[in-house]
């Protein structure tokens, strides 16, 4: 499954709405310069398609697209590296500027989805054999900040990471807790100014998570729950 994560905000001169793609995965779908693409807004969301040489004939193409609320944009830019489409419509799936959304795509369809609030999809990266890098200065904004003690706990499908309190006072007590409950203690660490959480591949070996997956990360001050997307449920 090929994701990509994207967020709405607004061109620099007309302050417009606007979905901005990026990336080399761009021409290998199609994607390419001068390209003819379909933009459609959809209930939460947009669908962006290839129109390829057997589309009828362009007038008619315009007046369907207009008809659905969309928009005819020409192919991608920076090399085939990039893909912008701007404009009101953008609101009519329901979208709203600084919402964060991911994207599903494949040969000539890419769709988009709002992520519903305090969640996110994650792509985390490898930070050595035995762990897992979940990264964001977002993490500072719900209380995970440089050095902050954490408690992993993992069961079938899903991972808890629940910030503790780290006083010299109460870490053996917390230690305790940990090893009675079977969970990992773990703190958060600054990488050049950038906001990290290695999660233990044994943790999400526990919980049922494939290495290299995506996660589904539900979050409040404090509190992290990572488990498997259900991209059905987000609107696919």
């Amino acid at each position: 499954m090929n994701i990509t994560l994207i967020s709405v905000n607004t061109t620099s001169k007309e302050n417009r709405a606007r979905l901005y793609f990026k990336g080399d995965w761009l021409a290998p779908m199609g994607f390419l310069p001068d390209a003819l693409v379909q933009a459609l807004p959809e209930p939460g969301g947009m669908v962006i398609r290839l129109c390829d040489e057997n589309i009828p004939k362009y007038s008619a193409l315009v007046q369907e697209t207009a008809a659905k609320g969309g928009k005819l944009i020409f192919g991608t830019c920076e090399q085939g590296t990039s893909l912008v489409t701007s404009g009101d419509y953008i609101y009519n799936g329901g979208l709203a500027l600084g919402d964060s959304c991911v994207a599903l795509y494949d040969y000539g369809l890419i769709r988009v989805r709002k992520l519903p609030p305090q969640t996110k999809i994650i792509l985390a990266k490898r930070k050595q054999p035995k762990s897992r890098m979940i990264c964001g200065n977002w993490l500072l904004d719900i209380g995970f900040i440089p050095e902050a003690l954490i408690a992993v706990s993992a069961e079938p499908g899903k991972i808890t990471l629940s910030l503790q309190n780290n006083r010299i006072d109460s870490y053996a007590a917390l230690v305790k807790h940990a090893r009675i409950h079977k969970m990992r203690l773990i703190q958060v660490m600054s990488k050049t100014d950038l906001i990290c959480i290695a999660i233990p591949d044994i943790s999400l070996k526990k919980a049922g998570l494939a290495i290299d997956e995506p996660y589904y990360a539900q979050y409040d001050h404090g509190l992290i729950t990572l488990s498997r997307p259900d991209f059905q449920a987000l609107g696919f």
